[in-house]
């Protein structure tokens, strides 16, 4: 199949996650029950950012002139992760616009979107019932990108180490403030810390602040984000580590849906959010170039660094992990 016309299909498909037929609007709610972190206002965030920065003819042409693609057809493993919805939607776009088959193995959080998605895809075009196949064990590919933790990309690392591979470790995000930080940036920055309830590697879990930063900021533009604490999951982590943090008498700041507590610590547990005093731009740097392999995004007003609010809303072009997913795709 030619590539222009599994653009247009995927554009199409694009089309769809705007307007949910009953169908997809069925596999919505069986999600959330499913996965109660996957609730329909996240599923449907997840849609929109799919749809509108990934599943549009401009985008996968801007892609597709970028890059190279390969002269052979392959079969690519897929290991979807399942911390946020549907993320592993980018791997899939990558392989199928270079024209290779996907071979995936599903996470057992996030299940029914995908198999939706893929006869959404083979009803606008019969090629996609072969490029796209699901499977319960990986096996017979020439290639793999797996998704994951730490510890389980050390069993990636054993089972496709042998394979051209790509192999994703956990990640996280960072704010930089200055203080001088519009109203709208600091309300904007709550997307990044609490969309997906925080659990992607493209939310904050720390913020860098100047000495003597009026923490009250956050907490005064920060309500609107309060609907967190409806999820019983992540109330349940609110109070888990509030508990904790008394038990070890750990000073904290708190408005009842999230805690803002002073570490030098990166990795924030869900509902906490990490607060780091820096003191001079050059130190700073310093640090954080000593942990650049652990970061996916920096927001932060300067060039090069990810706008307020914008984390969870990739492009093509915003590969995970930074590793270009379609140089890498041209080349097994």
């Amino acid at each position: 199949m030619d590539t222009a016309t599994i653009i247009k299909s995927l554009a199409s498909l694009g089309k769809q996650l705007l307007a949910p037929n009953d169908a997809l609007k069925s596999v919505l709610h069986k999600t959330e029950i499913h996965n109660p972190w996957f609730t329909n206002l996240e599923c449907m965030r997840m849609l929109e950012s799919i749809s509108k920065q990934m599943l549009n003819t401009a985008a996968l042409e801007n892609l597709i002139q970028k890059s190279a693609l390969p002269q052979q057809r392959k079969t690519i493993g897929l290991v979807l992760a399942g911390n946020v919805p549907f993320v592993g939607m980018h791997d899939l776009i990558c392989v199928l616009v270079s024209g290779h088959q996907a071979k995936i193995k599903l996470s057992t959080k996030d299940t029914f979107f995908f198999k939706w998605m893929k006869q959404a895809l083979v009803s606008l075009d019969n090629y996609f019932e072969n490029a796209i196949q699901f499977v319960e064990k990986l096996e017979h590919f020439d290639a793999v990108i797996a998704t994951g933790s730490n510890n389980s990309a050390r069993y990636f690392e054993y089972y496709f180490g042998k394979y051209p591979h790509i192999i994703r470790k956990n990640r996280t995000s960072i704010a930089i403030l200055t203080g001088a930080e519009t109203e709208t940036q600091l309300y904007d920055l709550g997307k990044d810390v609490f969309y997906y309830y925080g659990l992607g590697c493209r939310n904050v879990s720390k913020i860098f602040m100047p000495e003597n930063y009026d923490l009250q900021q956050l907490f005064k533009f920060w309500e609107d984000y309060r609907y967190v604490a409806e999820n019983t999951k992540f109330k349940n982590n609110y109070d888990y580590n509030r508990a904790l943090l008394m038990l070890n008498n750990t000073p904290y700041l708190t408005n009842d849906f999230y805690m803002l507590v002073e570490s030098d610590q990166l990795f924030s547990p869900l509902s906490v959010l990490y607060r780091e005093t820096y003191y001079d731009t050059k130190n700073l740097q310093l640090q954080l170039d000593a942990i650049s392999e652990n970061l996916q995004c920096v927001v932060a007003n300067a060039p090069g660094n990810t706008n307020f609010g914008a984390t969870q809303y990739p492009g093509l072009s915003d590969y995970a992990d930074h590793i270009d997913t379609m140089a890498f795709l041209s080349t097994v």
